[in-house]
């Protein structure tokens, strides 16, 4: 299963990355393959850890699209690095092994520190079709034209029945993006 999520890692300097990730977990370890290049590979080559930073909030998902991951962060207690302030739970990982690919490595991490923060209240079918749209965004490039609007029209109807004024102002950002994105 994957879950969607917001990593964040640390680059040599101290600067961190916040990335929208889909993650598998398996027991006590968590699985991140990041594309050949991205910021969040070099950081975990570089530092070795990460935090996986659990959230309801889909605005956190397209703000890290459009590039706006300003995010309030706290340290991480058992790792250097820093989570989400704003995130439900989060996971402090640590690599354990790294299986190579020229397109997508595979990083087994280890969780070392688990922590939640605030409740969950809920599934909201508008926010998980604020994902669904923030994965098309992110790939533009490699889908079809007609495909990204078809998947777009479907993603309307839980938009209309069920958001909220938050995800109807993510939800006209997200769609603005992806329609610019494709002229």
């Amino acid at each position: 299963m994957i879950f969607e999520t917001i990593i964040s890692t640390v680059n040599s300097e101290g600067i961190v990355n916040f990335a929208p990730f889909g993650i598998k977990k398996v027991k006590n370890f968590v699985y991140i393959s990041p594309y050949v290049p991205s910021t969040t590979l070099m950081n975990l080559e570089h530092t070795r850890c990460a935090s996986i930073n659990y959230i309801d909030d889909a605005s956190f998902f397209i703000n890290c699209i459009i590039g706006k991951k300003n995010f309030k962060k706290e340290k991480c207690f058992k790792i250097k690095g820093y989570f989400l302030k704003d995130a439900l739970a989060h996971d402090e990982v640590v690599v354990q092994s790294i299986k190579e690919n020229r397109i997508r490595p595979k990083f087994k991490c280890k969780i070392v520190n688990k922590l939640e923060h605030k409740r969950f209240e809920g599934f909201n079918r508008a926010r998980g079709s604020l994902i669904e749209a923030c994965i098309l965004a992110s790939r533009v490039k490699i889908l079809k034209k007609e495909y990204i609007l078809k998947e777009l029209n479907n993603l309307t109807n839980p938009i209309e029945k069920t958001a909220g004024i938050k995800e109807k102002k993510s939800w006209l950002i997200i769609k603005s993006f992806i329609l610019n994105a494709i002229k």
